[in-house]
């Protein structure tokens, strides 16, 4: 405000023409106005963006071009107003707007290159010095305001750390003292927080262990029915709403109960152990699995489509194929799979539990999409 109605008193003074004389004054009642502006609504960075944007892209090029263009005290303003664009705007902020006002600049300096003419000229050295002078004095004041400003802050915060350091060391100052109160039972302490320490390290394991088995399928090391319905019905919603691919598949072990009539269940156990190992192997980190029934498991497949969904399962379903039993048994699974779209988790389990079933009556060893 103070450049530029001392610039537009200036401008009259020296008989520069009306127009440098109206656009100064009329900068300074804009900045005037917004300065009235932010100061009610206590937005001063929205008020540094705007006066930035306002002087580097229309009152300085535009006095640049009816004051005399490089003839003339505007560069000095120029220099001045990238100073304030250095102190009043941070970030990415700072480094578009500071290359758009350089452009700006060096697009004036070439059309007063090419087309002196556009610049108004003095009518006498004498005007064009004296110009010169009061602009030059009053960019170096306005330095000095932006640095003194800058440095008073850094002062005041200064001022503050010191108060806070020494806040701080009175406390330290009092927490020595209690530490040397403490000294004489410092041992009884330091045993009574190595058995606490010991007992909350305990008191964590113990709490992992349970969350693992409130989880955890106890036999075969896969989830429970009641965490893989739950994580399904999460990833359903999740899909939902952020539109990605989900797929899921049931998969059964064929003639399980056969298996178990015929070798027992302790085999029948070893089996599950087995094939449930053989699948967490052929899943992605991303792919979870859980026991959903007696030989019933289902798997998630998350941000997968229904190919590449079924191209896992088959893997899985020739890796259980290939794998060796004692007297030659043969065991394999069957499976349904299917790509989540808008329907809820009881009925996606009801659809892929069908194929489940139909893969079951065509003849096993089969995984149905």
């Amino acid at each position: 405000m103070c450049m530029s109605f001392s610039c537009s008193i200036m401008n009259y003074f020296l008989d520069l023409g009306i127009i440098p004389t109206i656009i100064t004054f009329v900068c300074g009642l804009i900045t005037l106005g917004l300065y009235i502006v932010f100061k009610i609504t206590n937005n001063y960075d929205q008020l540094s963006l705007i006066v930035c944007a306002f002087l580097s892209f229309v009152f300085f090029p535009t006095m640049w071009l009816v004051s005399g263009g490089s003839y003339s005290s505007i560069p000095y303003y120029m220099i001045t107003n990238a100073g304030i664009i250095a102190l009043l705007l941070s970030g990415l902020k700072r480094k578009i707007t500071f290359i758009l006002f350089a452009f700006v600049v060096g697009a004036l300096m070439v059309i007063e290159y090419h087309r002196p003419e556009l610049a108004a000229v003095y009518d006498s050295q004498f005007i064009r010095y004296v110009d010169l002078s009061f602009g030059l004095f009053t960019c170096l004041f306005s330095v000095v305001i932006l640095i003194s400003v800058l440095i008073d802050s850094y002062v005041e915060e200064l001022n503050k750390s010191k108060k806070y350091l020494a806040a701080l060391e009175e406390k330290n100052k009092e927490i020595e003292a209690k530490n040397r109160m403490l000294t004489k039972s410092n041992e009884e302490y330091m045993k009574a927080k190595e058995e606490a320490e010991r007992l909350n390290r305990l008191l964590n394991e113990e709490k992992q262990k349970l969350q693992e088995l409130s989880i955890t399928d106890y036999l075969t090391g896969a989830f429970n029915r009641r965490f893989i319905t739950s994580c399904l019905s999460e990833e359903i919603e999740a899909c939902h709403n952020s539109n990605k691919n989900l797929t899921i598949a049931m998969i059964d072990i064929d003639n399980f109960k056969s298996i178990n009539d015929t070798y027992g269940h302790v085999f029948g156990d070893y089996v599950l152990k087995r094939i449930v190992s053989t699948i967490i192997s052929n899943l992605r980190q991303t792919d979870i699995v859980g026991r959903y029934g007696g030989d019933e498991f289902l798997v998630i497949m998350r941000n997968t489509n229904m190919e590449e969904g079924y191209s896992i399962m088959e893997r899985i379903r020739q890796k259980i194929l290939e794998l060796e039993w004692e007297d030659e048994l043969v065991i394999t699974i069957s499976g349904g799979i299917i790509e989540v779209g808008d329907s809820e988790i009881n009925s996606t389990l009801k659809n892929v539990d069908k194929l489940l079933y139909r893969a079951k009556q065509r003849s096993k060893n089969l995984i149905v999409k």
